[in-house]
């Protein structure tokens, strides 16, 4: 027989024993709790070679071979000559891509395009040394100028997104009026300007998505930065608010999703919310598609309160611009938030029309808006601009 002090001890063992192994996992999670903690106060990593994110149709009856070549021949970059307009160059080399090539004379090439806006000897020879720097080396990486005049961007990050989706590795070369750097050095700087207050982020939130691989992060000022967080600031706001008309933000909740699809990086509920998001857009595009297939600014059933973006208030680029855009975002979107067959073709055929229409002027003047167009019709047949042979 077991004593009675023998069965105390026999369970005091045991208690000390389930303590010990309580405890020990207790540390454990402790510790993987305290590890991710640090993590996430890690800045991010990157990757070199940002992601790339391809048509997903080949649609001829939305844009035919022959309407989408005379389009494309129209919208050539023909800016050889001309002081670099910044707003064009980096709309034109998203449009395009590093690898376009024309046989116009007058039409940069998608590498010259690229070169000018990162090599300040490029950018200066011509613009004249008068022109303040595009870029500018600072302790914290390489800033970009936005917003004062033509020899800067007209959109945060736009000119970083539109690197990112042409291709551009981060080890890119980048030369400033200060010294070399690299297109890394542009992107800390973005990172460290980054506030979840600023005006506009949806280029940003593209460009971080391209380089970024880690769901969240930690900024330096301490702010926890996720792409969960950044889809809902997007989702937040109304339809038409923010620059050209809203669409900016829906196209890179498109791009989201597109890259959560390559490497995830949205939670569930996330993507579920996106998913609505988008279909309701687009519930309000068909709704509200004028008789001749455009859209103006009133697109999501009212007007927008704010300008369209590019200092533009012709009916011209308004229609424009809120036709283009849907259909470029549209191209990429998965098949559930599209509208019906009639919409895209109506909203193509008023695009191929009045582009074709257009005089030379007008196309310059309209170019940054047409470049979305003409990204669109060329991405709803299953390629990118560069991809289709012009005469």
């Amino acid at each position: 027989m077991t004593s009675p002090g023998g069965i105390t001890g026999v369970r005091l063992v045991a208690f000390v024993a389930v303590q010990v192994v309580f405890l020990a996992g207790m540390l454990g999670l402790t510790a993987q709790a305290v590890q991710r903690q640090q993590a996430e106060r890690q800045p991010p990593q990157f990757r070199t070679e940002p992601l790339k994110v391809v048509p997903l149709y080949n649609r001829p009856d939305i844009v035919s071979d022959a309407d989408l070549v005379a389009v494309l021949d129209k919208l050539q970059p023909r800016f050889r000559g001309q002081p670099p307009h910044v707003n064009h160059l980096d709309h034109a080399l998203r449009f395009w891509g590093v690898n376009a090539k024309f046989s116009d004379p007058q039409a940069l090439s998608g590498f010259e395009m690229r070169d000018i806006l990162l090599d300040h000897r490029q950018f200066t020879q011509l613009s004249g040394k008068k022109t303040p720097a595009f870029l500018i080396l600072t302790p914290k990486g390489v800033g970009v100028r936005l917003q004062e005049g033509e020899a800067s961007a007209s959109h945060v990050d736009h000119t970083l997104a539109g690197l990112a989706e042409v291709g551009t590795p981060l080890d890119y070369p980048v030369q400033t009026a200060q010294g070399e750097a690299t297109v890394q050095a542009i992107l800390e700087q973005s990172l460290a300007d980054f506030s979840l207050n600023q005006l506009e982020y949806e280029w940003s939130a593209l460009a971080y998505a391209l380089y970024i691989p880690q769901p969240r992060w930690m900024t330096r000022e301490g702010q926890q930065i996720s792409y969960d967080l950044l889809a809902d600031r997007i989702m937040r706001q109304g339809y038409v608010q923010g620059v050209c008309l809203g669409h900016h933000r829906l196209h890179a909740l498109v791009m989201l999703l597109r890259i959560d699809e390559q490497t995830p990086i949205l939670s569930d509920a996330t993507r579920t919310r996106i998913h609505k998001h988008l279909r309701a857009a687009t519930d309000l595009l068909v709704k509200n598609q004028k008789s001749e297939g455009n859209w103006d600014r009133d697109w999501a059933g009212s007007a927008a309160s704010t300008g369209d973006g590019e200092g533009s208030t012709s009916v011209m680029a308004r229609t424009i611009l809120a036709t283009g855009h849907p259909l470029e975002w549209w191209a990429l979107a998965p098949a559930d938030v599209l509208p019906p067959p009639e919409t895209l073709q109506k909203a193509a055929a008023w695009l191929v029309k009045t582009t074709k229409a257009m005089s030379q002027r007008e196309i310059n003047v309209n170019y940054t808006f047409l470049s979305h167009a003409g990204r669109a019709l060329a991405l709803w047949r299953g390629k990118f601009p560069a991809d289709v042979t012009l005469p």
